[in-house]
């Protein structure tokens, strides 16, 4: 969590939300700065490994952010996990799942 913490203050992020997943050893970080949402995840391997997988969203849209909360989800993120880190209803993040 501190390595999170110090890539967001080192970005510069805005409305900054951190998550962990301790069953998936999985860490993300979700912010926004000069329009442009940043998304970072880190997991934990089996192996010791850690994989970092970010994205950069733009104006993120209906089909971006529908991308993003599939993502998110394949991660072994729950609903109300994706809902908080994103900033939407969990409602949301279901019927976005179903499409």
């Amino acid at each position: 969590m501190e390595a999170i913490k110090f890539l967001s203050s080192e970005i510069g992020l805005d409305e900054v939300k951190t998550t962990f997943n301790s069953k998936t050893k999985t860490a993300s970080i979700v912010g926004n700065k000069d329009g442009i949402q940043y998304t970072t995840t880190l997991t934990e391997h089996t192996s010791g490994h850690i994989q970092t997988n970010s994205m950069f969203e733009k104006n993120l849209g209906k089909d971006g952010l529908k991308k993003q909360i599939k993502e998110l989800y394949s991660q072994g993120y729950k609903q109300r996990e994706i809902a908080d880190m994103l900033g939407v209803s969990q409602s949301t993040v279901s019927n976005y799942l179903k499409d």
